[in-house]
């Protein structure tokens, strides 16, 4: 790092804090349900950058994937995303807006009544507040280890750097503070990435002689789909499943991503917002990233490949750590005076927008499912002190986890972002598709869900099999346990159920409800569609998305055919779903 390289580092840092400090006093109108949703002003343009910036934490991640399993290893996330993500936006986006709640949490104790919905309630808060409190924990880890070999920082000053200036303008912002700094740092995480890949390319022979690389040291490098040997069709099939109840992962319909869609201006910006958000992160963030990956795979060995398929080929240099190639890239590319700074400036970028969604979504589970129902008097600048006061404290209790245990903390981070989640997964179609379904089924898998996992994945041995084993059977069970809870406790009260419809408007199974509902008549509210409609617009929102990201991998498979033929379906397809939607 030289002095140009700190003043491009700094640039981004203050015009974060810039940024997200200007919304300072619009958070605070509303009191904490105003700071935690944005004042519910969110464009659908703000929805979906803020969105897919928050899911892209660092840039390494995907080098190192397609290192490790070429292209094809996009599929690895792709298969549930591309279910996933237009499912979101055609099914829960609306309901999420029309419901005027804060949190995903606070839903249980609208679609359930009674003493145990607000114990429910307080159970799921605490489950997701912790699972913020660990993702940032290992976000943190994660970009440090990243970052270190290029900045002479410790991992603790490069937390209390980038940390710091990231919790300063959350806790004063609020979300709204946090969507437009997202914003900002998407143009340059993608534009630091795009440059970084254009610098690299002619450096390393130019983009033909990188493909002819590939084709001769690991020619299975540039198998556009799987199954391959090392992501069988199973595995595949039991993450397309995984993507059709993923809309109740906090990672993914849930959590941070419904906490914007509660922010929208109406249901319509979230609908939009979702959809946008779905082209941009199956496709346009990727793009310099995979470009970077295919160019880490025509130089780099590492040693997983030493078993998995043979010697490193002449010329391959052998990598420790697969983590170790996207900064591997920056050593062995030359790059003008002040490009360092540029590159952390990307991969802080990615950091800071995701981590301030953590801590703002975090802190709003503290203050609206446990502050608020306990103190409903306060007035709204109390709230706000003591939202920024909850920010503060979920920012410092992360730090530290992050600074004593991240070490060990790898392989708890896959197990609860794979594994963990699948017993709760359920729950985003039964509290909304099926009346029958109470609070006794939702209490089931909140408590049972993290123990049966940890038995099955650990005690069993699952985590020694391969993937799809052990979370099928994980799904399994959690669907016999909440439909077996829910048959053999009593049904939610009609009235209940008629306030829960009145404000939601759910598809499904809910005919004798529908009839007892008043008409609805919510601002800004779009009309409930049917549910064969619904499923047609999924099943269209689905094909579009494939076509993106087939037309993706072609375009650096040099795969011109299927580039065309995949990309026109995408614009046929999406095209259809706007005029449907809209």
């Amino acid at each position: 790092m030289v002095f140009a390289d700190w003043i491009v580092l700094f640039g981004l840092c203050a015009l974060s804090l810039g940024v997200g400090l200007f919304f300072t006093r619009r958070s605070g109108r509303e009191g904490a349900s105003g700071y935690f949703t944005g004042n519910r002003s969110l464009p659908w343009w703000a929805i979906g950058l803020s969105n897919t910036a928050t899911y892209q934490s660092g840039n390494g991640a995907f080098v190192m994937l397609i290192l490790v399993f070429g292209l094809a290893g996009n599929w690895m996330w792709w298969a549930s995303w591309i279910v996933w993500m237009p499912l979101v936006a055609i099914i829960w986006a609306r309901m999420w807006r029309r419901m005027g709640i804060v949190t995903t949490a606070e839903l249980i104790t609208l679609r359930y009544g009674g003493k145990p919905a607000a114990i429910a309630r307080r159970l799921y808060a605490f489950l997701l507040f912790g699972y913020a409190v660990i993702i940032i924990a290992y976000i943190t880890g994660f970009f440090a280890k990243t970052v270190a070999p290029l900045l002479p920082l410790t991992e603790t000053q490069i937390l209390l750097l980038f940390g710091g200036i990231t919790a300063l303008y959350t806790i004063f912002g609020g979300l709204a503070g946090v969507v437009f700094t997202d914003v900002v740092q998407f143009g340059i995480l993608l534009a630091g990435s795009l440059a970084f890949f254009f610098l690299t390319v002619p450096q390393h022979g130019g983009w033909a002689a990188i493909i002819h690389r590939i084709q001769t040291i690991r020619p299975d490098g540039l198998q556009q789909m799987p199954p391959t040997p090392l992501i069988p069709a199973l595995t595949l099939a039991m993450l397309v499943v995984q993507g059709l109840f993923f809309a109740g992962s906090p990672t993914a319909g849930e959590g941070m991503t419904a906490q914007r869609f509660m922010g929208a201006k109406n249901e319509k910006h979230a609908i939009g917002g979702q959809l946008f958000n779905s082209f941009l992160a199956l496709s346009l963030r990727t793009i310099p990233l995979i470009g970077l990956g295919v160019v880490a795979l025509s130089l780099f060995w590492t040693k997983d490949l030493l078993v998995q398929i043979g010697p490193a080929p002449a010329g391959a240099k052998l990598l420790a750590d697969p983590a170790h190639a996207w900064g591997e890239l920056i050593r062995s590319t030359r790059l003008p005076p002040g490009f360092i700074g540029v590159l952390v400036a990307s991969e802080a970028a990615a950091f800071m927008s995701t981590l301030s969604s953590l801590i703002n979504w975090g802190s709003s589970l503290v203050i609206n499912d446990f502050y608020r129902p306990l103190r409903p008097a306060d007035s709204p600048r109390k709230q706000i002190v003591v939202s920024r006061l909850a920010t503060l404290l979920l920012f410092i209790v992360a730090a530290v986890i992050a600074v004593l245990f991240v070490e060990g903390m790898v392989s708890w981070f896959l197990f609860i972002n794979s594994v963990m989640v699948i017993f709760i997964l359920p729950l985003s179609w039964l509290r909304f598709f099926w009346q029958r379904f109470n609070v006794w089924g939702e209490i089931s898998a909140i408590v049972l869900g993290l123990p049966l996992s940890i038995l099955l994945w650990f005690g069993l041995g699952f985590q020694d099999k391969p993937f799809w084993q052990g979370t099928g059977l994980l799904f399994l069970v959690s669907l016999a346990v909440l439909l077996g809870v829910t048959l053999l406790t009593p049904p939610e009260k009609t009235e209940t159920l008629v306030a829960f419809y009145e404000r939601c408007r759910p598809p499904g199974r809910w005919k004798g409800i529908r009839e007892l509902a008043r008409p609805d008549t919510a601002e800004g509210a779009t009309a409930a569609p049917r549910t064969s409609k619904l499923v047609i617009d999924s099943a269209i929102g689905i094909t579009a998305c494939f076509g993106l990201v087939v037309a993706t991998n072609a375009l650096f498979a040099g795969d011109w055919v299927r580039l065309a033929a995949a990309a026109a379906a995408a614009g046929l397809f999406g095209a259809i779903l706007i005029k449907r939607i809209f």
